[in-house]
């Protein structure tokens, strides 16, 4: 929808429904884009959507590898719905050139979360009874720029984001907002293409993040109860009290083109994590145990220990285009 010569306007909406136990859930998505041409290559946008989630992420660090579990609804267990609002400055009045800066702001509601001491290893007989509903928020800033003409080619963006979640029953974090485990405030990533000639070409994707967050007991307590067993009590100031080590690493690719007959063969060369940076994937603690074990009371000091799946790989692959 254009208005005048300058202003474009793109509204839209999408339904969905979903029914389950005998619930009905209908989830009305409005969503509206608006830009405006200042001329000279400068544009402005702005836009909102509304978007509904049948399905949550339950996330589990209790053990010692992390463990992602995806849930349906249900008739107690309602959508996640997440509003979204941004706004953004572009230019491109410089030939093969493109500048971008643009904010958004995302309210989401209905998030799950395991009640503080519980993971989805509990004994409970419905995985309901061990979670609780709550909101989220994520907000943040993108620069962006993008070289699209020549021998070389290629984009730098830059992240500042900040994500949390807040369960007001004070089930979870004693009903304080707390840093999301994807909170990572800072990103940046860089990427060059370089043509070296008429059948070679080079790319390089270097990425930087800070550490995402989780939660590492400070202590643990083994208590023994009065009927002789025992129960372990776990002491973290918050939760997701502990951010891991930022990661970052370097990507490079070499690609042969050879034209055939039919077609065209390309064969690529790549190294992922060319300099073999040891980016941890998760962290877990090696209790050292303090005190009698025979005791009705004994404390064990969490010693952290990190874990890295990929360090530096070789790749090699052959693809035939007709």
């Amino acid at each position: 929808l254009t208005i005048g010569e300058r202003l474009a306007l793109n509204p839209g909406i999408h339904i969905a429904m979903f029914r389950t136990g005998g619930k009905t859930y209908w989830s009305p998505e409005p969503r509206m884009s608006a830009k405006f041409d200042f001329g000279k290559g400068i544009s402005a946008k702005a836009a909102y959507s509304r978007m509904a989630q049948y399905v949550h992420l339950l996330s589990s660090s209790k053990i010692t590898l992390p463990i992602d579990l995806w849930v349906p609804i249900t008739k107690n267990i309602k959508p996640v719905t997440a509003d979204q609002y941004s706004l953004g400055l572009y230019y491109n009045g410089l030939p093969g050139w493109e500048f971008s800066v643009e904010g958004y702001w995302k309210d989401i509601h209905n998030v799950l979360e395991y009640k503080d001491g519980v993971s989805f290893m509990a004994s409970s007989q419905s995985w309901e009874d061990n979670v609780v509903m709550g909101d989220g928020r994520a907000y943040g800033i993108e620069l962006f720029i993008q070289k699209t003409m020549g021998k070389t080619t290629g984009w730098l963006g830059y992240t500042l984001a900040k994500s949390d979640r807040i369960f007001s029953n004070g089930l979870i974090n004693n009903g304080e907002r707390y840093p999301y485990r994807y909170d990572r405030r800072h990103n940046i990533s860089l990427v060059v293409n370089q043509q070296l000639g008429k059948k070679w070409d080079l790319s390089a994707v270097w990425t930087f993040a800070t550490g995402g967050t989780t939660t590492i007991p400070e202590r643990e307590s083994i208590v023994m109860l009065p009927d002789g067993t025992f129960t372990q009590i776990d002491y973290a100031p918050h939760r997701n009290n502990y951010r891991l080590p930022p990661s970052h690493r370097l990507n490079i690719g070499v690609n042969y083109h050879k034209k055939k007959r039919r077609g065209e063969s390309v064969w690529n060369f790549g190294v992922y994590n060319a300099y073999n940076r040891l980016n941890p994937n998760f962290v877990f603690y090696q209790a050292n145990t303090k005190g009698n074990s025979e005791s009705s009371l004994y404390t064990r000091k969490a010693r952290l220990k990190s874990v890295t799946i990929l360090p530096i790989i070789p790749s090699f692959s052959y693809t035939y285009n007709f």
